[in-house]
């Protein structure tokens, strides 16, 4: 394997050819075998997280945090006892963990409906293996990279779905969430559907107990993982998602270590609100990192980190989190809790007001003049968007058409933000991604029927797909994400569009869910702070090493970027580059530090 990859597994068919794979993979190890005595599966996996139970030719394992105990494993066993059993339902499994199943030698392997657990599946001699890295697998097959997912890897918004299934690497991509993947013993393979989200259908002041349990069981978990008088980390960012993580984990009744960061950026005022968190947290230790001791943003770029299996925007922050991480390690934390994922779960992008506006017309025109005001939107493409009655195909193909046009009239009522990529871009890459988004809109079908609640999905798998790589880079103290746990994303789907984004209060779910746990001013602000000015200081000072990706672009080299445009966008940044930049960069520091594209 190589060196920099520290944690992953692979699944590996019940038949004879199937044994070389290990030996492809250096430094793998046999976590577990089929009943055969073949190997099942295989890697290299955090202490504590791989358990696995085995009776006659079944085998189950779960990898990653499971809180469940043994007896609730051994009944979801009980419901695959014989081949055909593998399709059974699992429900949604708490804590944040892939699920892997043999039974007769014949495999099912799923990870999260966040994606926050990916799966991977590529064919090697006929056989179908199965990864949660992609990069494990383009090392077991050979596999070269995919210029069309580097040109798709270049637009200034999230890859839509199901682009986002791809990988950096040909015929390597992923499962969907909320889909497993089914091996035979002779390597076929097939997908198999085994969750839905839920229709938000239910009212905010039903759902807001519905997440306050699944939450509060989340935090909880987390805490009853640790051993006695073991500290547990968490956030206290001053926002509301992290402050509510700290509240939750403070019931828990275990030493508690927080985390504050106060950020340069004039205006940003979550330390006040950190501070006003930490005022009724009086048993927790406190961590402050002042601004005077913040590493500026794109400091890391010279050091070498674990390797992740696709570019991550966590190039400029990852000084600053290693620094945090150090401060936890120096405090005996190993596990901290983040409140990352919690806008996504929480709030609906406004697509859902073209849903309301069917069902409610009234109040949808209310909500309309709501979010027209707080975003300051021109009348007419308002009422363009809010006329717009395009399928999700139609509104992939006209995105094809539109990638090099300026969308400063484009408002957030379509399918999903309007698909632009950086305007350095060459022809070649503005083709290659035209045809995957025709392609695409040839078989594609959304992620839910309505606007609003598809959007939100693809919010949620975008997160997922982020932070995945975030913890691919950040190993100690491990990082874990209730928000995104299956159980809270299912209780907040759940809850009607409407509620969840209404304009006129902040995170209303949330709020209601917490409410009696989190001080009320604290459920009260309104605010969100920018860290804008931390990002333009850091290109300013680590312009000349950001340059050097420029003077030796990998992606120039491929005939995808112009390098001129893009140096004059690092070297005078702004508001309407931003996005197209920090894409870039990453995928350029991405590419630079691989060993096949040197």
């Amino acid at each position: 394997m190589r060196e920099g990859i520290v944690h992953w597994f692979a699944v590996v068919p019940d038949c004879a050819a199937a044994r070389g794979v290990p030996e492809r993979l250096s430094g793998a190890e046999v976590l577990a075998s089929h009943a055969s005595g073949r190997p099942w599966l295989i890697g290299r996996v955090p202490a504590g997280q791989c358990t696995v139970l085995a009776e006659g030719d079944q085998r189950l394992a779960v990898l990653g945090h499971h809180p469940g105990t043994a007896d609730q494993l051994a009944q979801l066993a009980g419901r695959m006892r014989r081949p055909g059993d593998v399709t059974a339902p699992t429900g949604v499994l708490p804590g944040s963990a892939h699920l892997v199943v043999s039974v007769g030698g014949h495999v099912r392997v799923q990870g999260t409906a966040s994606g926050l657990r990916r799966v991977y599946r590529a064919t090697w001699r006929g056989m179908t293996v199965a990864a949660d890295r992609a990069d494990v697998l383009a090392q077991l097959t050979g596999a070269e990279l995919d210029d069309g997912w580097l040109s798709a890897s270049l637009l200034t918004t999230e890859l839509p779905h199901p682009l986002n299934n791809l990988s950096a690497w040909r015929r390597i991509e992923a499962v969907a969430p909320g889909s497993a993947l089914l091996i035979t013993p002779d390597g076929r393979a097939r997908i198999h559907r085994w969750w839905q989200p839920p229709a938000p259908v239910q009212p905010l002041a039903e759902g807001a107990p519905a997440l306050r349990e699944a939450l509060s069981a989340a935090v909880s978990a987390r805490a009853d993982s640790l051993g006695a008088g073991q500290p547990l980390g968490s956030d206290l960012s001053g926002g509301l998602d992290s402050a509510s993580l700290c509240f939750l984990a403070h019931r828990a009744q275990r030493p508690l270590v927080t985390m504050t960061v106060q950020f340069r950026a004039p205006g940003n005022d979550d330390a006040v609100w950190a501070d006003r968190a930490a005022h009724d947290l009086p048993h927790a230790t406190r961590i402050t990192l002042p601004r005077q001791q913040l590493p500026v943003q794109y400091t890391a770029l010279e050091h070498e980190p674990p390797g992740t299996d696709a570019p991550s925007l966590l190039l400029r922050t990852r000084a600053l989190l290693d620094a945090c991480a150090q401060q936890y390690v120096r405090h005996q934390v190993e596990v901290q809790l983040a409140g990352h994922g919690g806008d996504e779960v929480l709030q609906v992008p406004p697509g859902y007001l073209r849903d309301l506006l069917r069902r409610r017309p009234l109040l949808a025109l209310r909500h309309a003049r709501g979010h027209r005001v707080q975003y300051r939107w021109p009348l007419n493409p308002l009422l363009r968007g809010l006329a717009d009655r395009r399928t999700y195909a139609r509104w992939l193909a006209d995105e094809a058409q539109l990638l090099h046009s300026p969308n400063r009239a484009s408002l957030p009522l379509g399918w999903g933000p309007p698909l632009r990529l950086a305007p350095w871009a060459l022809p070649r890459a503005v083709q290659a991604v035209a045809s995957l988004l025709h392609e695409a809109a040839s078989q594609a079908e959304p992620l839910a029927p309505g606007r609003g609640q598809h959007q939100a999905l693809q919010r949620v798998h975008s997160a997922g797909q982020h932070y995945r790589l975030m913890r691919q880079e950040l190993t100690e103290p491990w990082i874990t994400l209730p928000f995104l746990d299956d159980q809270v994303l299912e209780a907040c789907l759940a809850v009607r569009l409407e509620e969840r984004g209404t304009p006129w209060r902040y995170k209303p779910l949330l709020a209601g869910a917490l409410n009696g746990i989190v001080p009320p001013a604290l459920l009260a602000r309104t605010t969100k702070a920018c860290g804008d000015a931390d990002f333009y200081q850091g290109m300013r000072e680590h312009c000349r090493e950001l340059l050097d990706f420029v003077d030796n672009s990998r992606l120039a080299r491929r005939g995808l970027i112009d390098p001129a445009p893009l140096r004059r966008a690092l070297l005078a940044p702004s508001s309407r580059t931003v996005n197209a930049l920090e894409n870039t960069l990453a995928v350029e520091s991405w590419l630079t530090r691989r060993p096949d594209t040197a």
